[in-house]
């Protein structure tokens, strides 16, 4: 996460080294972030598809606490929020809303900044219109995605059926790969048409 820190503390936004300011508004903004997205794309469409596959596909809440608004099962907005960019008005407007509060003007505010505000691109003390990759979650290659993307994971937990034989294990894992791929085509594309953004999504299974 490449925070411009410096700018962060310019705007009171970090104050004496203490960053609990900053935090509760990242958390306040992602909370209308993810409240206008979801007034954009149906989640719970996409998670019905999941419940209603056929394919005994397990919860897992590892992820649960990243939730602010979208209280979802197995979908959550993974995008680290940079609100040292906002300017003095969108933050004093942050700053005044009271906790899980959504008014039009705050809506407003967010999907007129969102996508700058997604944007890692602070980069050796400068900020940079290059597109590279970002690691959401340990460095392996499926965890990196391109900075100014919208980032979601998909986690979702063991298999519910009683397997029987490892070749009935092989072939459900390999259908639930299948429908997940097709599923995260979906949302990608319908990010794509409906908002205009390029959307990543991170798949991942816990099999504890």
């Amino acid at each position: 996460m490449h925070m411009n820190e410096a700018l962060a503390k310019e705007k009171k936004l970090i104050i004496n080294e203490d960053s609990s300011l900053y935090n509760e508004l990242c958390k306040k903004y992602k909370y209308v972030l993810e409240y206008y997205l979801n007034t954009i794309i149906d989640f719970k469409k996409y998670e019905s598809e999941i419940d209603n596959s056929n394919l005994y596909i397990g919860k897992n809440f590892k992820y649960k606490k990243l939730n602010e608004y979208l209280n979802l099962n197995y979908i959550f907005v993974i995008n680290n929020l940079f609100i040292e960019k906002l300017n003095e008005n969108d933050i004093n407007l942050l700053k005044k809303t009271s906790d899980n509060n959504v008014s039009n003007e705050l809506v407003d505010m967010v999907k007129r900044t969102y996508k700058e505000v997604i944007r890692d691109n602070y980069l050796r003390n400068e900020y940079t219109d290059k597109v590279y990759k970002v690691c959401y979650g340990p460095v392996v290659p499926f965890n990196f995605v391109d900075n100014d993307s919208l980032v979601l994971k998909i986690y979702y937990g063991k298999n519910l059926k009683e397997i029987l034989d490892t070749k009935e294990f092989i072939e459900l894992d390999k259908k639930q790969i299948s429908f997940f791929n097709n599923l995260i085509n979906n949302i990608k594309k319908e990010f794509k048409e409906k908002l205009n953004v390029k959307c990543e999504i991170l798949l991942e299974k816990d099999i504890y």
